[in-house]
């Protein structure tokens, strides 16, 4: 019985939390102390990228550096090709089992798809329902050299629906870093093992941390 259950990594099992520091005005640039944890090694994964994260009333602030060669967007499904997926619980429900009206899924790309940079795809189960922010809310910038690329983010507290950073300081939160004939890079808990779109209890934790520069 027991060889037939995926294998417990040490972050899946005991949850892992990171903090998101306050950056109240400017541009989140690639800074040590903005820099997410890797959880690759934990995860048994390559580590290829270097994803930064910053908040303040107004929004949340990402830095995403994806350090092997851009080669294609996956027109018919996002995972076979480069891209960068966000999802966030603005309540950090744990104990939900399936995605609420507080969780987002968020897909950004180096390049356009149907003229946009980015846009939310969040896939509900039930009635508990948000409507879909506007693609145009989103502020991409995306930098592309011939060895990587690098995504600017930007997404409004308009866009994530319960975000109170007062009340409730901390989020749900991992991403998926995909690229074109080769595995993606995770935060917290791998898709290999969950199906993470559909499990925000397997998310880790951003902990919004109000001490500026």
């Amino acid at each position: 019985m027991f060889e037939e259950l995926p294998s417990l990594c040490p972050v899946q099992f005991f949850g892992l939390s990171a903090d998101c520091p306050f950056l109240a005005k400017g541009a989140l640039k690639p800074e040590k102390r903005f820099l997410l944890p890797s959880t690759a090694e934990m995860l048994d994964e390559e580590s290829f990228a270097e994803v930064y994260a910053a908040w303040n009333f107004d929004k949340l602030l990402f830095y995403v550096q994806v350090n092997v060669p851009f080669q294609r967007i996956g027109e018919a499904d996002l995972r076979k090709g480069d891209s960068v997926e966000f999802f966030l619980d603005t309540r950090d429900l744990k104990s939900k089992g399936v995605v609420s009206r507080f969780c987002h899924h968020f897909v950004f790309y180096p390049t356009q798809v149907q003229g946009l940079y980015g846009r939310e795809m969040t896939r509900f189960r039930n009635e508990d329902t948000h409507r879909l922010c506007h693609p145009e809310d989103l502020t991409i910038t995306p930098e592309i050299s011939h060895n990587g690329y690098a995504l600017d983010i930007e997404i409004p507290a308009s866009c994530l629906t319960g975000f109170d950073p007062m009340n409730f300081p901390r989020l749900g939160f991992t991403y998926r870093i995909n690229r074109a004939d080769a595995p993606p890079q995770h935060f917290a808990v791998s898709s290999e093992e969950y199906t993470i779109e559909q499990h925000p209890a397997t998310w880790g934790t951003l902990k919004l941390t109000q001490q500026d520069e």
